[in-house]
């Protein structure tokens, strides 16, 4: 598997606070069956103070240190980008960093209010040759009232990505719904850990066999294999179907009842 989303790299952000836990968490990933990640710490433009990071330099201390235990393990170079109208810029001065070297870029948006310049800045991104992946859609608040927005999303062409710990429940039951929901529907292009420590619960394994529980196996090669791959390739992604059974149906409307907009 590949997972193209956690905070691996020591000393960074809020994930591995030193080397050694970054040596944990590879050597957890290795035992779900992950065998290569992009580590992708926060990029903030409007925070000068997050300029700068080494981010290829910490690679390459992680990566040293995994070979010398015969940990085998590929850490790619990436960032979490909060999206920002200049960011096409920072992308093509290397301030920012797409998911190792390709054009996938990950970012994600303000948890509380779509970005108003979120079309213009897409269209630029588009130009410029990127693939914009969108990080854990399912817990912005925005998209909890309206899933159905994330339709013009995907029609842009951004690849959305689940975050395990919300299909497990921990960021709440309104992020549990909308992601389950979002994978029904067939909107999601790949998956996730943001894994930030060792410990936590984003095993991909166990996101791989929730997500064949939820659509099947195809589904979840799709999301956690083949799709990273491919955006890791430059190549495009395929969506699967949405489940459209009845069964399934009723099975949304118990999900999101008529008054959950209104909560």
């Amino acid at each position: 598997m590949i997972d193209l989303h956690n905070h691996i790299l020591p000393g960074l952000d809020d994930g591995a606070a030193d080397l050694e836990e970054s040596v944990d968490i590879a050597r957890r990933f290795v035992e779900e069956g992950v065998a290569t990640v992009a580590a992708t710490p926060h990029f903030n433009p409007f925070r000068p103070d997050q300029n700068g990071q080494p981010v290829r330099e910490r690679v390459e201390e992680v990566q040293a240190a995994l070979r010398s235990r015969r940990i085998d393990l590929t850490v790619l170079s990436g960032n979490e980008i909060l999206l920002s109208p200049d960011l096409p810029d920072l992308l093509r001065s290397g301030a920012a960093l797409s998911l190792g070297d390709s054009t996938a870029i990950l970012v994600e948006f303000s948890f509380e209010h779509r970005p108003t310049f979120l079309e213009d800045t897409l269209f630029r991104l588009e130009v410029a040759g990127y693939r914009p992946v969108l990080a854990h859609p399912e817990r912005y608040g925005y998209v909890q009232r309206d899933v159905d927005s994330t339709a013009d999303l995907a029609g842009r062409g951004v690849a959305l990505q689940l975050t395990a710990a919300s299909l497990f429940g921990g960021y709440g039951q309104r992020a549990r719904r909308t992601a389950e929901h979002l994978l029904l529907r067939g909107r999601y292009a790949c998956a996730a850990s943001d894994r930030h420590h060792p410990e936590q619960a984003r095993s991909l394994r166990d996101l791989h066999n929730k997500i064949a529980q939820l659509r099947d196996i195809e589904t979840a090669d799709l999301l956690l294999i083949e799709n990273p791959r491919r955006l890791l390739d430059g190549e495009r992604v395929r969506l699967p179907a949405p489940v459209e059974e009845p069964r399934q149906r009723s099975f949304l409307n118990r999900l999101f009842p008529r008054s959950s907009a209104e909560e």
